[in-house]
């Protein structure tokens, strides 16, 4: 027992170390997701030059993270390190289907591929809000080709039938089925509602004549 603490001291020493390497990269995640939450905003404005600047920001982050780290695996598969990895799969998603362009891989972001399922799963909830604010501004051409990639996504995700100690991801799938509900509701909704505008507006057309640069009714076109 003559070394029992010369083994205790370096055992304490080690965990030291690592929780402080730890606290340094709770922080470090808390600042990714700040990146990608402040980017998938960005992107929402269409301030794309800010939006690829906080991703860049973020992988920067985690590639500094994974170099600290190497030697500490489990911190790399930590819950906030799927966390971050998942924020930042998501904007760089979005980004990437916004700006039409082809969609990065996980290795190209740096995530891990259950972080980036997750991420993309969570992307269906964003191009909804997008969805949004593009029928508020009548574009409904565009929500519909929303639409239709919210739809493939959620399609290929539902493939992933995985048992929830490797995949968190079941919850996420019943959440873009009824995301994709509401969406196909909203659209039905407006064009409902643009028919009822479009004949009320041919009606009194049909019903109006101006008459002396006064509008008066036509009561001929009533008969």
């Amino acid at each position: 027992m003559k070394n029992l603490d010369e083994i205790a001291d370096m055992i304490e020493l080690e965990l030291n170390e690592k929780d402080e390497l730890r606290e340094k990269t709770l922080k470090q995640c808390r600042d990714i997701l700040r990146e990608s939450r402040k980017s998938i905003k960005a992107v929402h404005a269409r301030e794309v030059k800010k939006a690829k600047k906080g991703i860049e920001r973020a992988k920067e982050l985690l590639f500094e993270i994974k170099d600290d780290v190497r030697n500490h695996p489990d911190i790399l598969t930590a819950g906030y390190m799927e966390n971050a990895m998942q924020e930042l799969a998501e904007a760089s998603i979005f980004l990437a289907l916004i700006e039409d362009e082809d969609i990065p891989a996980p290795d190209e972001i740096g995530v891990s591929s259950t972080a980036y399922l997750m991420g993309l799963a969570d992307v269906v909830g964003e191009l909804r809000r997008r969805g949004v604010y593009l029928l508020k501004d009548g574009n409904l051409e565009e929500v519909e080709e929303m639409l239709a990639t919210m739809e493939e996504i959620c399609d290929r995700l539902i493939e992933f039938d995985y048992p929830s100690g490797l995949l968190l991801i079941k919850r996420k799938q019943a959440v873009i089925r009824k995301v994709l509900e509401k969406m196909r509701r909203e659209i039905a909704f407006f064009k409902k509602s643009k028919e009822i505008e479009n004949k009320n507006n041919a009606l009194n057309a049909k019903l109006t004549k101006k008459k002396g640069g006064e509008e008066t009714v036509d009561i001929d076109s009533l008969l």
